[in-house]
């Protein structure tokens, strides 16, 4: 994946490059409603390990590989984590016998949402500096 931004701000080692959003749905948005493609500015901030100055502009690459992996486990697990307890927990009370299996089973289900998200920060921290290495910022 690649797009390309300008650097609008440097500050000691790091640079904000600011790029255009791209459309989800293509290149005929004139006859969408979502009004989803409009130009819309996002801003990032980056080690300048490139020595770019203000108003370069640059090109940056993603590891396609490397965003399939967190998008699965931004999305992969929250979504396993739900289905499984809420299946499980649904299994265990129906065999116990208890009367409100099914909102004790969602309340489980919601539960593990905040498991989730606590996994993501844990794997968010330790591997957030490797991160870099799938990103590669080049000057044009």
């Amino acid at each position: 994946m690649e797009s390309i931004g300008i650097v609008k701000a440097k500050n000691n080692n790091k640079i904000f490059v600011e790029f255009t959003r791209e459309s989800a749905c293509g290149e005929s948005c004139e006859s969408c409603n979502a009004k989803c493609a409009e130009s819309e500015q996002e801003l990032f901030e980056f080690n300048n390990n490139i020595s770019a100055e203000v108003g370069d502009i640059v090109k940056i690459k993603t590891n396609d590989k490397s965003v399939l992996s967190y998008k699965f486990l931004v999305y992969g697990l929250p979504l396993l984590l739900f289905m499984s307890s809420i299946s499980i927990s649904y299994y265990i009370f129906n065999r116990i016998g208890l009367i409100n299996k099914d909102l004790v089973s969602l309340i489980v289900g919601i539960l593990s949402f905040v498991v989730s998200f606590i996994i993501l920060r844990k794997v968010d921290s330790r591997f957030g500096h490797i991160s870099g290495s799938s990103i590669l910022l080049e000057k044009m």
